[in-house]
């Protein structure tokens, strides 16, 4: 019994603590940042975003691109139903310069062969002491994948840190759910 109670207790911190309304934001919008995708098409964030609802799942490191693909996996279902939703895997690294970029975008080809998924992965180097700011990005926040809600005017509607499990994904769901 004192585990079945530890463990809801376990749940419900895990709820209330990684989903964050757009208020606790330091910008409501997402800032600009013109990228590639890994098919090497161009693509503007989130000015070229075509969908009302576009997630990203955001990783931090090579350590989390099993559990951003894990949430990628979770979202299939909602990605394929509705045109209204768009979901990205958009790693986001500090701009480490020319040569270096080549070699992640390489890396990243390595790993993801598929066409159709390769149009849904943006790698986007940033200015880090620019965009983790105003995303509220610190230390603790690049301790597990990020997934953000975003419009398509860029207006930041959601917020959820953690592993795809049942609660978090029903958080993102409850985000692009009228």
């Amino acid at each position: 019994m004192f585990r079945i109670i530890v463990s809801s207790c376990f749940v419900l911190l895990l709820i209330t603590g990684s989903v964050i309304a757009q208020d606790n934001l330091s910008s409501d919008t997402f800032p600009i940042v013109k990228a590639r995708t890994l098919s090497k098409d161009k693509i503007t964030v989130p000015e070229d975003f075509s969908a009302a609802y576009n997630i990203l799942l955001i990783s931090f490191g090579r350590d989390m691109q099993e559990p951003v693909d894990a949430w990628d996996a979770a979202l299939t279902s909602l990605r394929e139903s509705s045109d209204q939703v768009q979901v990205y895997n958009t790693p986001l690294i500090p701009n480490p310069g020319a040569i270096v970029r080549g070699f992640i975008n390489s890396g990243f080809r390595s790993i993801y062969k598929d066409e159709a998924l390769r149009d849904r992965i943006v790698i986007l180097f940033v200015k880090e002491k620019e965009v983790f700011p105003a995303l509220a990005i610190d230390d603790d926040v690049k301790a597990a994948p990020l997934v953000l809600v975003v419009a398509q005017d860029g207006t930041i509607t959601g917020r959820v840190q953690g592993l795809a499990d049942a609660a978090n994904v029903a958080a993102v769901l409850a985000f692009v759910t009228p």
